[in-house]
């Protein structure tokens, strides 16, 4: 599927977990669904490289989450319109860092522990090693993770 593009606008909330939410229409997020759960998306705001993400049910809409850093990352502003773009992700959200794939490459222990996992700890896991800004905290990173899956067999 090509990825469809629309414009949008930030909501904001007054929650304690979830500050901020864009509203996808459901004409378009219809496309998207299939099953229970939020569909993994692969996400563009305003032409700048893409991000993967979910579109979340929530209260008969489909949402998705925006972050602070996203919102400032992007100079998004509350109740004004921008352009996002959307599309399938074909990998579910588990594309894994290079440095994660190495290590698990090599210890088939912790590679069949991460395995085992369900989708949602393996995004858990794929989110903090691509947080680390730089290789060595990446490599760092996935070594605990694999510290940790031997210790889950």
């Amino acid at each position: 599927m090509e990825p469809v593009t629309l414009t949008v606008i930030l909501e904001s909330l007054n929650q304690k977990m979830v500050h901020h939410l864009i509203v996808v229409p459901s004409e378009i997020a219809e496309n998207f669904v299939n099953g229970k759960g939020a569909p993994r998306i692969i996400c563009s705001v305003k032409g700048n490289p893409e991000f993967p993400c979910a579109l979340n049910p929530r209260h008969g809409k489909y949402v998705i989450i925006a972050s602070k850093q996203l919102i400032k990352k992007n100079k998004l502003l509350a109740d004004v319109p921008f352009e996002i773009s959307i599309r399938h992700d074909p990998e579910n959200g588990l594309r894994q860092p290079e440095e994660l794939e190495a290590v698990l490459d090599q210890d088939e222990i912790a590679s069949q522990a991460f395995v085992g996992l369900n989708d949602g700890y393996k995004r858990g896991y794929i989110y903090y090693v691509n947080q680390a800004q730089s290789v060595d905290s990446r490599i760092k990173r996935a070594l605990e993770i694999a510290a940790k899956m031997k210790l889950r067999e």
